[in-house]
């Protein structure tokens, strides 16, 4: 270690030198604070002995500019003075200055405070060393969360590219939805597609949980529920023989072979629940199997809203579980809404939920608008209620109207 010492005496700093160069320690003097200045501002020294009384400045006023440095690293300063008046001490603590040697200086004193001085700076290295690994592992852990954030932003952003656009329609078949994540990711996930000529297919799924495990399940259940992407679709019958065509499943048979394919075990503990639904454009019906998913709201074109369904069991939970078929007949202009459990378990500042009844007098109320408009318009009541846009779960819609006859 390498200590300055500061003495307006020749002979002073000799005998000092001569000493700690003894122990073992390198050495640099200058006569006044000004060199002194000078010296600490462009070198690194972690140790100064300073005369107090000295002519063109003291010992304090080179104790205060050493504290106004502000460098990277502790200075550790022993002030030697042949004063020993109480006032001045707290003068010089107050200043700066770390310990106090009386003159004339004992030797075997000033090796003892050296080295007290000497363990706290390699305390005080021992702690930045730390702070400075800790800075690199909290630079690693902010650029990695960058990376996991940037990720689930595109993530996120693949999810949304599976969901249908907005005002889709298909043989006659209106539909719009509504999709608010609690986070980047969402475990629901809904779809409308064509099964055949004469058939329109939808879901409305919301896997346990959130996060990324509850989106990549829901992200696989939309694979596997797109009859394009599947050849043995879930969704169809397929004839093994001439002339090998495809049969429309009904929507129970769908959800039962889900159920055996998804059941929960020691590595997979998410279930979900759903509503899948199969429009036959011929017959003006809807086949709609209800799986532990809220009951939906069907609105007639004549006639007030109401729930159908009487609940069922989420798939994944037993085998046990059997599902049963929703038929409905429709007529254009009537509307259907399924939802996720994210709008009716919605809690506002007095911790109510907002439930089915609000949803379903607002469904009434808005029954006259476009349904982009009452998406909107249900959006904004969600975040009214629930004080912002930071919704504690997923929230979505799939909106059907049967705009005309197919």
């Amino acid at each position: 270690m390498r200590i300055l010492i500061v003495d307006d005496m020749a002979i002073s700093r000799l005998l000092l030198e001569r000493s700690l160069k003894k122990w073992g320690y390198e050495t640099v003097s200058v006569a006044n604070i000004d060199a002194a200045t000078e010296l600490l501002l462009n070198d690194s020294i972690h140790f100064v002995l300073t005369d107090w009384v000295m002519p063109g400045g003291d010992g304090p006023t080179l104790c205060r500019r050493i504290r106004a440095f502000n460098k990277p690293f502790y200075t550790y300063i022993i002030l030697v003075t042949s004063l020993d008046d109480s006032q001045s001490l707290v003068e010089g603590m107050e200043a700066g200055a770390d310990d106090f040697i009386h003159k004339p200086i004992q030797m075997d004193e000033l090796l003892a405070r050296i080295r007290a001085g000497e363990r706290v700076l390699q305390l005080e290295k021992v702690l930045q060393d730390r702070n400075v690994k800790l800075q690199e592992l909290s630079d690693n852990l902010l650029a990695a969360q960058k990376i996991i954030m940037h990720d689930l932003e595109l993530a996120g952003n693949m999810q949304r590219g599976l969901l249908p656009t907005s005002s889709s329609s298909l043989q006659g078949v209106t539909i719009d939805g509504l999709f608010c994540p609690s986070a980047h990711v969402s475990g629901d996930i809904f779809n409308f597609f064509r099964l055949d000529e004469a058939h329109v297919g939808f879901y409305v799924i919301d896997v346990s949980g959130h996060g990324v495990a509850a989106a990549m399940l829901s992200s696989r259940l939309s694979q596997i529920l797109t009859p394009e992407m599947n050849r043995g679709s879930p969704l169809k019958y397929s004839l093994p023989e001439a002339p090998y065509y495809e049969l429309v499943k009904p929507s129970s048979a769908v959800i039962d072979a889900l159920n055996l394919q998804f059941q929960m075990d020691a590595t997979h503990s998410l279930y979900f629940t759903m509503i899948y639904g199969v429009i036959d454009t011929r017959s003006h019906s809807i086949d709609l199997c209800q799986a532990g998913h809220p009951n939906p709201i069907y609105l007639p074109k004549e006639g007030s809203a109401q729930f159908i369904g009487d609940g069922g069991f989420p798939v994944g939970i037993t085998t046990f579980a059997e599902y049963e078929s929703i038929h409905l007949t429709y007529t254009p202009g009537d509307r259907l809404f399924f939802y996720s459990d994210g709008i009716t378990e919605c809690i506002n500042s007095l911790e109510e939920m907002f439930g089915p009844e609000r949803l379903l007098a607002f469904i009434n109320e808005t029954r006259d608008l476009p349904m982009r408009e009452v998406l909107r318009l249900l959006e904004k009541q969600m975040s009214l209620w629930h004080g912002n846009k930071d919704f504690d779960d997923d929230i979505s819609v799939l909106a059907l109207e049967i705009s005309v006859w197919a």
